[in-house]
């Protein structure tokens, strides 16, 4: 595993989608972009099924072109 901190949380609009990208970085100053497009999950917990949800109140909403070009080129790798 890989110690980060989050520099930043948007909420990024493409088109008619949401999803959720995390800015973190390394000690040593490499730099990640994390996305996430689903933000609502459902997981097995011994008996029961529990529900977790991304909490998206208070992040910054931005548009995908207003994003860095480097920031929209890690996306874009990803698919997204």
């Amino acid at each position: 595993m890989i110690k980060t901190t989050v520099e930043k949380v948007l909420l990024v609009r493409k088109g008619n989608s949401k999803f959720v990208v995390e800015i973190h970085r390394t000690p040593e100053g490499k730099t990640f972009v994390v996305a996430m497009k689903d933000l609502k999950h459902r997981y097995p917990k011994g008996d029961e099924v529990k529900d977790w949800e991304y909490d998206v109140s208070g992040i910054e909403e931005i548009e995908y072109e207003k994003l860095s070009r480097e920031i929209r080129q890690a996306l874009s790798k990803a698919g997204l």
